[in-house]
């Protein structure tokens, strides 16, 4: 049976200029499948710095552009841009001036 899950469902986290939204994980499916989230970054904005869990992960930028870094390296995102990040790995995004977009997802989820 499929899993629906609604837009009043979806747990949404704010920062500084930034929002995260948690579209499933356990808690959402009732298993450690996988988690996935939608950021939203303003124009200008840096997201959190985060250290990758156990898991390897995929993040996918749907629209805008920026500066993801990793492990303190620099390199410039655009739309379509995927970047995979490792267990371990400390990674940060910081918008452009068309703000940007990212899917991130994760498996199995925590």
């Amino acid at each position: 049976m499929p899993i629906i899950i609604n837009a009043e469902d979806v747990k949404i986290t704010e920062g500084d200029g930034w929002i995260q939204l948690t579209v499933a994980d356990r808690e959402m499916i009732g298993a450690p499948a996988m988690t996935a989230r939608r950021w939203v970054l303003e124009a200008g904005a840096q997201g959190p710095e985060l250290v990758q869990g156990e898991t390897e992960q995929l993040l996918y930028i749907i629209r805008g552009s920026g500066i993801a870094i990793v492990n303190g390296e620099e390199m410039p995102v655009s739309d379509e841009f995927v970047l995979w990040v490792e267990p371990g790995e400390r990674y940060q995004f910081v918008a452009g001036e068309d703000g940007l977009e990212i899917l991130q997802g994760y498996a199995p989820g925590d």
